[in-house]
């Protein structure tokens, strides 16, 4: 487990919360590796204050261009995309779609498979106030699944970002209704996108 580029940007100039800094200053205690690319980054950043330019100079483009190659013996076409597919949906079940009366508040459980893992994700609240619960599973073999960087899309844009902790789990604390969600999950040469319908079990049906 290392920081990819996203991470450590975010590392560097303090976009992180409490819990998530915590956690990578104890990983880059002990990782040499992580350690060095944090410090490379760090005086970059420095360099740059001080040249108190509108262009970077050029030996700081290259000392960029220096940290963002990657490590020996992985390239760039090793980056892949995929898309998730959701294999449960709890407001699909029988059970659920008979349900005239559910609550808006009504919890649904999402499972999403995506190559060698799974993503079970939780969704509940209020209309106006939904949360999201989720955490990656290793279908086989793994304990947990490499730190991810996790993102909540509307149409294709950001809207909150989050990480997995050491369990493999992650929590959105605002997720909006409608079906232009989507899940990013970007891993070190992966990202996985997944399609996210959030609509209360009411709406549905009534449209049914």
């Amino acid at each position: 487990m290392h920081l990819n580029t996203e991470l450590t940007l975010d590392l560097v100039e303090g976009r992180l919360n409490q819990k998530q800094q915590s956690f990578w200053k104890e990983h880059i205690a002990i990782c040499d590796d992580c350690a060095q690319t944090v410090q490379r980054w760090q005086q970059f950043k420095i360099e740059l204050k001080q040249s108190h330019l509108k262009s970077a100079p050029e030996q700081e483009v290259q000392n960029a261009v220096h940290i963002f190659q990657p490590p020996a013996g992985e390239q760039s076409s090793t980056f892949r995309s995929v898309l998730a597919a959701i294999v449960f949906d709890s407001f699909l079940q029988p059970a659920m779609a008979g349900a005239r009366g559910t609550s808006a508040s009504q919890a649904r459980q999402l499972v999403m498979r995506a190559e060698d893992f799974d993503i079970h994700i939780k969704i509940w609240g209020d209309r106006d106030r939904r949360q999201m619960l989720g955490q990656l599973l290793p279908r086989e073999h793994q304990d947990v699944v490499p730190a991810a960087r996790l993102h909540l899309l509307r149409n294709g844009e950001r809207i909150e970002s989050t990480t997995t902790d050491e369990m493999g789990e992650f929590c959105f604390s605002d997720v909006p209704e409608g079906g232009d969600l989507s899940l990013q999950i970007d891993l070190p040469h992966l990202t996985v996108i997944g399609a996210l319908r959030i609509q209360d079990p009411i709406d549905r049906n009534l449209k049914e």
